[in-house]
C-alpha cells in the first residue's frame, strides 16, 4: 500500500549522498549540510571510524563525495572500497587534480571546490541519473556473461562431438588399398573442417576384379559425411545367382544406389555425386560410370591427359535416372585419377586475393601433369600433397579434397 505523501520523510524522497573526508578538518560536514539544505539531496557526513559502519552507510547511498583526492592510503578505506564494490559513483572534491592526469581508481569525477556548490550538486545529480543506465548495463553484462558461459559450454560439447565424428569417419576409411596383378592405388583425403562430405574406396570384388569409387555429397559437415558413408556401404558390387555370382556393371550399381536413395527421400533432400569403376586385372580393361561427378582423368607418363566423361545425373534427384558407361584398356604406367570438385578451387589463379571469393579453375590439371612421371601412385599422392601444403600457407582450404590414384605398373 502506498504511503501518503504528507507522511513521507523528504529525506527518503531525495537521493542519498554520503560525504566523507580524506583530509583533516570538518569540511565534509559543511558540504553535507549545504547539499541537504539547498539542493534536493539527502546528504549525510560520514564520521564513524568503524569499517562496518562505513560500509553499511555507503551501501545505502546513491553517490559518494570524497573531500580530498584519494591516495594509496585513502583507497584502503572501507567506505571507498564499498563504493567501488557496489559500483556507486565517487566524486572527489579537490583542487589537487589538474585534469590531465588519470583519476585514481574508483573515482568517477573530480571537481574543484572553487566552482561552488551549484556545480557540485549538478555533477551529483548527473552521476546519480547516469547510474540507472549503468545499473541496467551491468545487469545486461552479467546476463551476457552467464549466457556466454553456457554458450561456451555448448560450443565445447559440439566440438567434442565433431572430433568424435571425425575420428569415427576416419575409421571407415580404407586402412590400406589392395594391389592385385600389378595394379596399385593410393589416396589423398583432406576434410575442409572436422568431417568430410567425400569418401573413397578400392574394393577387391574377387581375385580378378577391382572396384574403385569416389563419392561427394552436396553440402558439408556431419549430414554430408553421413550420406557418403551410407552410399559407400550400400554400393552393390556383385549379385549372388544360385551357386555363383555376377559382377554388377558400374551403371547398374549406381542405378541401384539411386533407387535406394529415392525411397528414403524425406523432408530434407540429400544429393551426391559419385564415380564408380570396375577393372579386370587380367585384361586391364576398365569400365567407368559417373553420377554427376567430375570426369575420370587418364594421366600418361609423358604428361598426356585424357578426360573420360560419362552421362548421368546426381544421385537422389530422379528415380528413373539413366547412367552410361565407358570402357577402355589401361596402358602400362598409366594413372587413373578420381577426384572431387574441391580441386577446382584448391589452386587459385596467380595474383589472386586471398580474401576474395575463389572461382573454379583448371590449375589442378597442371599439377597432375607435373607429376605424371612418378613411378607409383604413392609417389604421385605425396607430391600433390606437398603442393597443397604450399598453397595452404597463403590460401586456406575451402572445400573437402579427395583424390584416388590407380595405376597399372609397368609389366
Amino acid at each position: 500500500m502506498a504511503i501518503p505523501f504528507e507522511h513521507q520523510s523528504l529525506k527518503n524522497l531525495y537521493p542519498r549522498v554520503v560525504v566523507l573526508s580524506l583530509q583533516d578538518g570538518s569540511v565534509h560536514e559543511t558540504v553535507a549540510q549545504i547539499l541537504s539544505s539547498r539542493f534536493r539531496l539527502d546528504a549525510k557526513s560520514l564520521d564513524s571510524p568503524d569499517p562496518v559502519d562505513q560500509a553499511m552507510c555507503v551501501r545505502e547511498a546513491q553517490a559518494v563525495v570524497a573531500v580530498g583526492l584519494p591516495d594509496g592510503d585513502a583507497n584502503d578505506s572501507a567506505a571507498l572500497k564499498e563504493a567501488v564494490a557496489q559500483a556507486i559513483p565517487v566524486l572527489a572534491l579537490t583542487d589537487a587534480w589538474n585534469g590531465a592526469d588519470p583519476l585514481p581508481p574508483g573515482v568517477s569525477y573530480a571537481l574543484d571546490p572553487a566552482q561552488g556548490p551549484e556545480h557540485l550538486a549538478t555533477a551529483l545529480h548527473a552521476l546519480i541519473s547516469r547510474q540507472k543506465e549503468v545499473a541496467r548495463l551491468q545487469g545486461e553484462t552479467v546476463s551476457a556473461m552467464r549466457f556466454s558461459g553456457g554458450l561456451r559450454h555448448e560450443i565445447s560439447t559440439m566440438q567434442g562431438e565433431l572430433q568424435l565424428a571425425a575420428s569415427v569417419q576416419r575409421e571407415f576409411l580404407p586402412r590400406s588399398l589392395p594391389t592385385i596383378a600389378g595394379v596399385a592405388a593410393d589416396a589423398l583425403w583432406r576434410p575442409a573442417a572436422y568431417v568430410s562430405g567425400d569418401l573413397y574406396g578400392v574394393i577387391r570384388i574377387d581375385e580378378h576384379h577391382l572396384g574403385m569409387f569416389v563419392i561427394d555429397a552436396v553440402g558439408h559437415g556431419v549430414p554430408a559425411a553421413l550420406l557418403t558413408l551410407v552410399i559407400s556401404r550400400t554400393l552393390p558390387t556383385k549379385e549372388i545367382v544360385d551357386n555363383s555370382y555376377r559382377i554388377l556393371p558400374p551403371t547398374e550399381s549406381l542405378s541401384r544406389v539411386n533407387a535406394d536413395m529415392m525411397t528414403r527421400v524425406g523432408r530434407t533432400t540429400r544429393f551426391a555425386t559419385a564415380i564408380y569403376a570396375v577393372m579386370d586385372t587380367r585384361t586391364h580393361e576398365i569400365t567407368v560410370a559417373s553420377a554427376g561427378h567430375p570426369p575420370l582423368i587418364r594421366l600418361f607418363r609423358d604428361g598426356r591427359i585424357e578426360s573420360v566423361s560419362t552421362e548421368g545425373g546426381l544421385l537422389g534427384v530422379f528415380a528413373d535416372e539413366v547412367f552410361q558407361s565407358h570402357s577402355f584398356t589401361v596402358e602400362p604406367d598409366e594413372k587413373l585419377i578420381f577426384y572431387t570438385d574441391g580441386f577446382e578451387q584448391a589452386f587459385p589463379e596467380l595474383g589472386h586475393d586471398p580474401a576474395a571469393p575463389r572461382l573454379p579453375n583448371r590449375r589442378y590439371i597442371d599439377v597432375f601433369r607435373e607429376f605424371a612421371a612418378d613411378a607409383t601412385p604413392a609417389e604421385f599422392i605425396a607430391h600433390v600433397e606437398g603442393r597443397l601444403d604450399e598453397e595452404s600457407e597463403d590460401f586456406p582450404q575451402v572445400d573437402d579434397l579427395t583424390l584416388l590414384c590407380v595405376s597399372r605398373l609397368d609389366d
